[in-house]
């Protein structure tokens, strides 16, 4: 007995020697910062065998709130550190905490609240404590852990939206070709970065409302959406996602606007190039095939819409094609604009308008120059913007570039062909009656038609026009012949209003023989006609006759040459009257072996002058240009102004020859071209050239349907030079 009274009492004195010890640096506690009164706990605890609980929970509530001070993502290995003894210290705090240690050292455990304080905390009361303390500080390493997860997620995402954009600039350099390189792999990276985009967003927003509820270390992750303006400097740089406020690049919003521009300006330029490509060739297959006779103005290509496709692309292999089209369609609706009017009452041979066909070639230049254009814009990438164009209709980069080729020959032929329907044109429209022709007026129960025949094609009753003259929108004149029911030729001139109701008509017999009226023009007020008068033994009287406005005879006078007339020309400037009178034959485009008259008459029908020139040949027209006048025809032989002969050995040429007003002669050219030419149509172009249409190697009165007419254009300068050729085709 007495031995364990004297164990007992030694227990006590060694734990009251411990509980002593641990007081004096409890008590300490309160002058040490944390880290110093961490240590001396710790030196506290290495000093005995068996782990205090008191200590330990004090050591555990220090470092708990130490966690507090570290950074939670730059200081990640120091917050583990400090989490796993935090941890270690709470849970042998509580693994050596039992009810004598309560009741000797409860007063220790810091924050504990004791229901009875007198007494101190009881064995509960302390566990209770220990446990919320482990489940912050667990709670702790969650949210740290989640955060830092946040974080790490969102920079990763960032990064990768940083790493699609960039592939999307290295493979597209310029933003506005990006627009028209949109396929499925482009939209797939498009919906790729969004969606990390989204990501980077999310785990921002999510790491935000967490921080919010655990605050640590004063992070708020604010951020600011930086809009991407210049494609190639823009959306590339990293973004510091620990700084105050973090700069990120508004990937969606690019995207968006992208999108945005792609479906409201690019698919929209996709959609009216594919229609007026569409258009446009439907348009000129019309025309190729002549059955349109305008063009409606939609084959334009729109302004707005050629601005626009030059805002995204500048080089527009679709521009090229467009404005090809445009031009190839001005160029050939100028080609066909002459074609005959098939209307009511189609007066005349349907000429096509002074300067025609160089405009043609004019509106060529431009169709060849941007074909050229086009041959030289035509690219794998160009191709690869357009692909629903030109990949499918026309079947690639080989394929546009057999379209341009075909589209070169095609222009050419295209114009070799006008020519040869315009000359053909002369002979069958304008020198030959077409009985079925049903356009016609009545006058006085007989039958006038409207269409202009020459006077070998007079056949049944009724009034044939030889020519028609518009002297003003009131005035339009119509000379020709009357075949009367037994046969007899009578010419006349009538007055029509734009109605086609005849105002007058009048006839004459002067002379004996068949008559009739090849000419007819108006000077001032008054009218000029030549009636031409052939006895059946093949005598020509000519007589000028000058009517007034209401068609009543003023003057008469016969002009003694014994040939038909081949041209009026009214100079309403001088008050004059050139004609021009050659062979006998009364067929277009016949050569003949005779004298050719130039006689220049007043106003009064006085002669002035009268000049001759002998050739084999046939005469075209009279041009006038700087006060001079230019006669000019075809000629196989040509007695030129010197008294020399000129003989193309049965070939046929083209003379020009130039009179003054007083009647001089002034020049004569003879142009001998390697093949046969028979000038039809001569207009003039300007002051300085003029351009001729004629039938080739054969003579147009020798065509027939299985020999078709093969003709060429050329211009000439009026003293004779040659300035283009569609047979040789120089360069101009």
């Amino acid at each position: 007995m007495k031995r364990y009274i004297t164990l007992i009492v030694s227990l006590l004195v060694c734990y009251a020697s411990f509980s002593q010890k641990y007081k004096d640096v409890y008590e300490s506690l309160s002058t040490m910062s944390d880290n110093e009164a961490l240590q001396a706990l710790q030196d506290f605890s290495q000093t005995k065998k068996n782990a205090h609980s008191a200590s330990l929970y004090k050591m555990a509530l220090i470092i708990e709130k130490r966690l507090d001070t570290y950074d939670p993502f730059l200081q990640e290995k120091a917050i583990n550190q400090n989490v796993y003894n935090a941890e270690l210290y709470i849970s042998l705090a509580k693994l050596n905490l039992d009810e004598k240690v309560a009741r000797q050292d409860g007063h220790y455990f810091d924050d504990v609240v004791a229901a009875n304080p007198k007494k101190g905390p009881t064995l509960e009361e302390i566990t209770e404590s220990i446990d919320i303390h482990i489940k912050k500080i667990k709670d702790f390493k969650v949210v740290f852990t989640e955060n830092r997860t946040n974080l790490y997620n969102a920079a990763t995402k960032y990064n990768e939206c940083i790493r699609i954009y960039n592939e999307i600039n290295q493979k597209n350099c310029k933003l506005k070709d990006l627009y028209f390189l949109v396929d499925n792999n482009l939209t797939s990276q498009l919906d790729e970065l969004k969606i990390n985009f989204d990501s980077t967003l999310y785990y921002l927003d999510k790491l935000r409302k967490s921080l919010k509820k655990h605050p640590m270390f004063n992070y708020t992750f604010n951020y600011k959406l930086n809009p991407i303006l210049v494609y190639r400097m823009h959306g590339l740089t990293p973004a510091n996602f620990l700084a105050q406020t973090i700069e990120l690049w508004d990937f969606n919003g690019w995207i968006k606007t992208f999108k945005d521009v792609y479906k409201n300006e690019i698919s929209y330029l996709y959609r009216n190039i594919d229609e007026i490509d569409t258009q446009n060739k439907k348009y000129v297959s019309l025309l190729a095939e002549k059955k349109i006779d305008g063009v409606p103005e939609n084959y334009r290509v729109p302004p707005y819409l050629v601005n626009k496709i030059y805002k995204y692309d500048y080089e527009s292999l679709a521009n090229s094609l467009l404005l090809f089209q445009e031009s190839q369609i001005n160029y050939m609706y100028q080609l066909t604009s002459y074609r005959p009017d098939t209307n009511f009452l189609a007066f005349g041979v349907n000429h096509p308008a002074n300067n025609h066909f160089t405009k043609a070639l004019e509106f060529r230049k431009a169709t060849d120059s941007l074909l050229t254009l086009l041959y030289g814009n035509i690219s794998e990438e160009g191709i690869k913007k357009y692909s629903d164009i030109f990949e499918k209709k026309y079947n690639g980069e080989k394929g546009l570039q057999d379209y341009v080729r075909k589209q070169q020959t095609f222009d050419n032929q295209f114009f070799d062909g006008a020519i040869d329907d315009y000359a053909e044109h002369l002979l069958k429209m304008g020198y030959s009656w077409n009985p079925e022709n049903k356009h016609y007026m009545l006058y006085n129960g007989d039958t006038i038609f409207s269409q202009i025949v020459s006077a070998e094609n007079l056949s049944k009753k009724g009034y044939f026009i030889h020519c028609k003259h518009d002297a003003d929108k009131n005035l339009i004149l119509l000379s020709g012949t009357f075949v009367s029911k037994s046969g007899d030729y009578t010419a006349f001139v009538a007055n029509i209003d734009t109605l086609h109701n005849v105002k007058w008509l009048k006839t004459f017999r002067p002379g004996e023989g068949n008559r009739s009226c090849q000419f007819v023009a108006s000077l001032n007020n008054d009218i000029a006609a030549i009636v031409t008068s052939t006895t059946k033994a093949g005598n020509i009287r000519n007589f000028m006759i000058m009517l007034d406005e209401a068609g009543n005879q003023k003057q008469m006078v016969e002009i003694k040459i014994k040939a038909q007339p081949r041209k009026l020309l009214v100079d309403d400037i001088d008050n004059k009257f050139v004609v021009m009178f050659c062979g006998t034959s009364i067929k277009p485009f016949v050569s003949e072996s005779c004298d050719m008259h130039i006689c220049c008459l007043d106003s009064k029908f006085k002669t002035l002058w009268d000049k001759q020139l002998q050739f084999d040949g046939y005469t075209c027209n009279i041009l006038k240009t700087d006060n001079i006048y230019y006669i000019i025809g075809a000629f196989s032989k040509m007695l030129s102004l010197d008294d020399n002969d000129v003989n193309l050995n049965g070939n046929s040429g083209l003379f020009i020859y130039s009179i003054d007003a007083d009647g001089n002669w002034i020049n004569g050219e003879n142009y001998e071209p390697n093949h046969s030419i028979y000038p039809m149509w001569i207009s003039k172009c300007d002051n300085t050239t003029f351009e001729v249409v004629s039938a080739l190697d054969n003579e147009p009165q020798k065509t027939t349907p299985e020999n078709k007419i093969k003709a060429t254009y050329m211009r000439f300068t009026f003293d004779g030079k040659e300035t283009y050729s569609s047979i040789d085709k120089p360069s101009e």
